[in-house]
């Protein structure tokens, strides 16, 4: 295998490492700030925000390094959507605004790293995942 794409893998595997640490992080963040997660957005965080990158990053080792980049750009682009709604424009008990008290610090930090992490997730996948259609 070019040693192109090992870098690749390894790099797609780095960012979906950090991701879910953050991700881990953030959920201690709601629990400390007492901001509920209801459970269609449970689910959907669950599938799409922790797993799908996981299997993105199997299939780019296992299968195919395009199919598994176009997966993790899938599933960033779906997870920074989905956080950047809820955490920084809806009116919701996610939103960064509303959330008070001792969690906030760590509630608020650990959203805007998610963002960052999940366009940067996003852009090095398609990147990946359009450089090995040619």
């Amino acid at each position: 295998m070019p040693t192109s794409a090992r870098f690749e893998q390894f790099t797609l595997a780095g960012i979906a490492a950090l991701h879910l640490g953050v991700g881990l992080t953030h959920t201690y963040g709601h629990a400390a700030a007492d901001v509920p997660i209801p459970g269609a957005q449970l689910a959907y965080i669950v599938v799409v925000v922790t797993l799908m990158p996981l299997v993105a990053v199997w299939l780019a080792f296992r299968r195919s390094v395009r199919l598994g980049a176009a997966l993790f750009a899938a599933s960033m682009y779906a997870s920074f959507v989905f956080g950047y709604l809820l955490h920084f424009v809806i009116d919701t008990p996610d939103l960064h605004s509303n959330v008070v008290g001792d969690g906030a610090g760590v509630f608020f930090h650990t959203a805007l790293s998610l963002a960052l992490i999940e366009f940067v997730g996003f852009a090095v996948g398609l990147v990946v995942a359009v450089r090995r259609t040619r």
